[in-house]
């Protein structure tokens, strides 16, 4: 959660882009926020199912396309 916190207040789109990059690849491959990841394993993960985090990140991910971000959003490019 606060890579999306960091993501809110970030000043400049590369720092959103590498916030956004980060959480979808860290997923776990599941496709939905974790409470947690191990930064070197993104496969464990704490709280298989924890509404907050995906209800932040849907938030993010709002405030962004109001923002004027939908560009940047859609050119990221994530590895999994």
């Amino acid at each position: 959660m606060s890579i999306m916190l960091k993501a809110f207040t970030a000043q400049n789109d590369d720092e959103i882009r590498q916030c956004i990059k980060m959480l979808m690849e860290t997923d776990g491959n599941t496709g939905v926020m974790h409470e947690a990841f191990n930064k070197n394993n993104a496969q464990k993960y704490t709280r298989a199912w924890f509404a907050w985090p995906n209800t932040l990140f849907g938030e993010l991910i709002l405030k962004l396309i109001n923002d004027g971000k939908l560009d940047l959003l859609n050119s990221i490019q994530v590895k999994k």
